[in-house]
């Protein structure tokens, strides 16, 4: 999206602008950021045999707009052009555009969330591999819900997302979908509510894909289920229809759970159970767990671990067990400046020959900067 020298032009900006974030006035602050990361990654490619290992540097010059601080509406804006460079497979080296927008509304009684982002990528990941390039594609997602108090005890969301994958290579199936999530919530407890809802969700894929409507029917709750614990659930029929190949229905499942030990340790349980696609339009179940939990050793130091499963099982008769691990630590120099350090593991085990079956080791330490 943009070039090297536009990249070298906001890094000079950035470097003139220094320890000098920028007062709009009206709540609104302009930030200079930078972000410096390295990463060694054993299997660039994921591949199953053979694989390609490289230290790649990222170098990621932007800015953060924020704005309405102070006011019933407040969001942030952020711009970052990813430039990364393979020390071993200088032909991969690329430049990536990543845009970011988040706003809130909130006056007591009507809660807006909007959301949106446009982000290039070219890494491989267990959807989007091959054996001897990476996949460059365009990512593009829109979403807001606003929910409404209607009495005492009740309140009712509707929401809209939008997702669209843009695939850059010939070989790929483009991926579009938009769904209308409605949920409706009575007030059992101060802090608990049960919900009934409904999603529709329309899946359109490119060429050599099989489009697909989805139907969520689902009864939850949210909020405090237990003191320090907080959860969010929404548990159901979960029915898709394809265009070719008849309907599938399911248990749907999509949980977050939160608890809160101490003042300084957390532990989430996230579950789902949903459909999905891969790269090539190929559709599939994912049943998947992770767990995670993160405790601030220090004012400055915070450290955290995450584990997930999932399991992939495709409309034919494959089936792929997905096992990934994280353990992490950021450290805060200063109101400028965080160091952050993470090593990821990845292991996909198919039931096919023909299937992933790949294993990832990622180490990457990175500095953030915000003037």
């Amino acid at each position: 999206m943009k070039s090297l020298s536009t990249t070298l032009l906001l890094g000079a900006l950035l470097g003139a602008t220094a320890h000098a974030s920028i007062d709009l006035g009206n709540g609104a602050a302009l930030f200079p950021t930078a972000t410096a990361q390295l990463t060694h990654n054993d299997n660039i490619f994921l591949s199953n045999s053979n694989a390609k290992s490289d230290t790649i540097v990222d170098l990621a010059p932007g800015f953060e707009l924020q704005f309405g601080n102070g006011s019933d509406n407040k969001g942030k804006l952020s711009y970052d052009e990813d430039v990364q460079f393979y020390t071993s497979h200088s032909s991969l080296n690329t430049g990536l555009a990543l845009i970011d927008l988040t706003d809130r509304y909130d006056d007591g009684k009507m809660k807006i969330n909007l959301d949106g982002w446009f982000h290039q990528a070219n890494q491989a990941n267990r959807d989007v591999r091959a054996n001897a390039f990476l996949v460059r594609r365009d990512l593009e997602h829109a979403g807001v819900v606003d929910e409404d108090v209607l009495t005492e005890k009740t309140s009712a969301s509707l929401g809209f997302t939008y997702d669209n994958t843009d695939y850059k290579r010939t070989g790929y199936v483009d991926w579009r979908w938009f769904e209308l999530p409605f949920k409706y919530y009575y007030k059992v407890e101060p802090k608990l509510d049960l919900s009934a809802g409904f999603t529709y969700r329309d899946n359109k894929l490119g060429n050599g894909g099989v489009d697909s409507t989805e139907y969520f029917y689902n009864v939850g709750v949210r909020g405090e289920l237990a003191p320090k614990l907080t959860s969010q659930v929404s548990v159901g029929l979960d029915q898709r229809q394809l265009s070719v190949g008849g309907t599938q229905n399911s248990l749907g499942i999509d949980a977050d759970f939160s608890y809160a030990p101490t003042a300084k340790t957390s532990v989430t349980l996230d579950a789902r159970n949903n459909y999905g696609y891969t790269g090539v339009g190929a559709s599939y179940k994912d049943f998947g767990l992770q767990v995670g939990a993160t405790t601030n050793v220090s004012d400055e130091f915070k450290v955290g671990a995450q584990f997930g499963y999932d399991r992939f099982s495709y409309t034919g008769r494959q089936r792929d067990d997905f096992y990934q691990g994280q353990i992490n630590g950021t450290y805060l120099v200063n109101a400028y400046v965080t160091v952050n350090g993470s090593y990821t593991y990845s292991k996909d085990s198919s039931n096919l020959t023909t299937g992933p079956n790949f294993t990832n080791n990622i180490f990457s330490v990175s500095a953030v900067f915000r003037y």
